[in-house]
């Protein structure tokens, strides 16, 4: 029997979690017979700069065979927005159980996938499967295993949906783009408590007795439909941004409880392991684009005036699908409203060149890459830059990227008080304030939190928020391995280490942080696990993917694939490299045999 429950309430990231109860619950209260379900979904990073497909459906199948479809509408998400963020996308009262299986259907025909080469350069890429035909919609299967999901009556569990787009993609060229898919999703039945949660939504009510805000959840760009309601806590250090003004604790509160009902609301913060969603940061009003604006989230590459030049910018236009420009300009005036940095002194003079932004205005009709925002509003957000140190007083960087982008492909013309003062990403500087960077050498790398300093401003390039010495042992290393036509068995095993013969191989080791030219030269001998629990998956053709949440398990479970008759065909694992023996230490891995691709 198939049961459709559109009453459930889905909290949904690029990782799904589960819990007990807590506060993080909704409306769709569980009974003596259901309990609740929170979604979320995330993604690892990887050098897509837009991955737009439609979710058509989630479904969770009980031991007993009952399916219970989670997901009330086509949903579609752009993965790479999620790479350092989880959004809680539903949560469902649903029949209580032990649920052993999840299948989603994902519709890659009018897919949206850009993809950025070594030197930054963007390409929309055609998106093929393994026998090079095009795609069309894909059901990925996955089998649970000893990570059941179990629903208890009248308590909360949740579930984390992590397309790894590492393991999902194999990039076969940049021009013209093309890139084989075949969709991995990591399931597990828990929250990932380290990461930062978005929720948007649409407030119920708020309680400044109780310090609980309850929206109704709509995820991605959704502005109804039945996704469930959150009860949201929130504490005295709580941030809010209101109409572009800063407020801290219950004079932030004080002013939600003044809102009307079903104002929109978009709240970053933490959700723990019982399901409790608490607050750090509340937007509303102008400060959210729900607002009917048209929206820009992008990269400042340059500025000239009151210009702003954004690279890798995703578009969504009120009332449109989004979309991606390579390249789009922005017009601010001193009516321009900015928040993000600082306490309500923000103007557009502090927006150079290397900020990350969401700009809100109105995308020109006739050319898309042309945004006003003379009357609208710009959030700054925190920007991510490493480099290898050239000088300790001041530090200073040769810079590597900003943002996860090219040091190449920035303009730092006009960032000084003159051109001789301009920024150089060969001798970037930094402004440390009080962090202690005395344990810095030349030529260490280091990867810092922050912000550019003021367009035009005379001392410095940068101000940094923290600096944290990297190398290869403590970056986290991705690597991916690729057989499309293996004479041999390319994997064996050997006292628990996973040896590679990589003869047949395209591979890429990348360890964050560090430059490509750095790693080049560097070979993976095995891979191995030192700490059991972690997340495993072995995906066999035409089947659904098996995860395991034990190293020894998962070696069990591969042995036996190993002596079948399907080759390895990929493999992908993330953990931390020891460039002195060549092993690299896993916290996840997943083999795929034969080819699988499914339509």
């Amino acid at each position: 029997m198939k049961t459709t429950a559109w009453w459930l309430a889905i909290a949904s990231s690029l990782m799904v979690g589960c819990g007990g109860a807590g506060s993080g619950s909704t409306s769709s209260t569980a009974t003596d017979e259901t309990g609740t379900v929170q979604i979320a979904l995330t993604d690892a990073e990887e050098d897509f700069l837009t991955y737009q497909v439609e979710v058509l459906g989630i479904t969770l199948v009980r031991e007993d065979g009952t399916e219970v479809d989670v997901l009330p509408a086509t949903t579609e998400v752009d993965f790479v927005q999620y790479q350092q963020l989880s959004e809680l996308f539903m949560v469902a009262a649903i029949p209580a159980g032990h649920y052993r299986s999840v299948l989603v259907n994902l519709d890659y025909a009018d897919a949206d996938i850009v993809v950025q080469d070594s030197a930054g350069v963007s390409y929309s890429a055609t998106v093929v499967d393994s026998h090079s035909t095009t795609i069309g919609t894909l059901e990925v299967s996955v089998d649970l295993g000893e990570g059941a999901l179990n629903i208890g009556r009248n308590s909360v569990a949740g579930l984390t949906l992590d397309l790894d787009l590492a393991a999902s993609n194999e990039v076969l060229s940049y021009d013209p783009a093309v890139v084989e898919v075949e969709p991995f999703l990591m399931v597990v039945a828990s929250q990932d408590t380290d990461r930062e949660h978005r929720v948007r939504g649409q407030l119920i009510s708020s309680d400044t007795d109780t310090a609980e805000i309850t929206l109704a959840i709509r995820p991605m760009r959704h502005r109804s439909g039945e996704f469930g309601d959150l009860v949201v806590a929130v504490t005295e250090t709580t941030r809010y941004d209101i109409d572009g003004i800063p407020y801290t604790g219950s004079d932030g509160l004080a002013l939600i409880a003044a809102l009307d009902a079903a104002t929109p609301i978009v709240s970053y913060g933490s959700l723990d392991n019982t399901g409790t969603f608490t607050a750090t940061e509340i937007l509303t009003g102008a400060s959210v684009d729900w607002s009917g604006d048209d929206v820009v989230k992008g990269i400042v590459t340059a500025r000239s005036g009151n210009v702003l030049t954004l690279n890798g910018a995703v578009v969504e236009r009120s009332g449109h699908d989004a979309s991606f420009a390579s390249m789009l300009e922005v017009t601010l005036s001193e009516e321009t409203g900015v928040t993000g940095r600082y306490d309500g002194d923000s103007t557009i003079a502090d927006i150079s060149v290397g900020q990350s932004v969401l700009v809100s205005g109105s995308v020109s009709t006739d050319d898309i890459t042309k945004m006003d925002a003379s009357t609208g509003y710009v959030r700054m957000k925190l920007n991510r830059l490493s480099g290898s140190v050239t000088t300790t007083a001041p530090l200073s960087l040769d810079l590597l990227s900003i943002n996860s982008r090219n040091s190449e492909l920035f303009d730092f013309s006009g960032t000084a008080d003159s051109r001789d003062n301009d920024a150089d990403p060969a001798t970037y500087e930094l402004q440390t304030a009080t962090l202690d960077v005395t344990n810095l050498a030349t030529g260490d790398w280091v990867a810092v939190a922050g912000y550019p300093t003021a367009f035009g401003a005379a001392i410095g390039d940068f101000d940094a928020v923290t600096v944290n010495e990297i190398s290869f042992a403590s970056s986290r290393a991705d690597y991916v391995a690729h057989w499309s036509d293996a004479t041999t068995m390319p994997v064996s095993i050997s006292n628990d280490t996973l040896v590679l013969d990589v003869t047949d191989a395209s591979e890429r080791l990348r360890l964050h942080g560090i430059p490509r030219e750095l790693v080049a030269g560097l070979e993976v001998a095995g891979v191995t696990a030192t700490v059991d629990k972690g997340h495993f998956a072995v995906q066999i053709s035409a089947t659904s993917t098996a995860i395991y949440l034990s190293y020894s398990d998962f070696l069990l479970a591969l042995a036996n694939a190993l002596e079948g008759t399907e080759a390895v065909s990929h493999l992908s694992v993330q953990g931390q490299f020891d460039d002195s023996t060549g092993i690299l230490d896993a916290s996840s891995i997943m083999v795929r045999f034969g080819e699988s691709s499914r339509q």
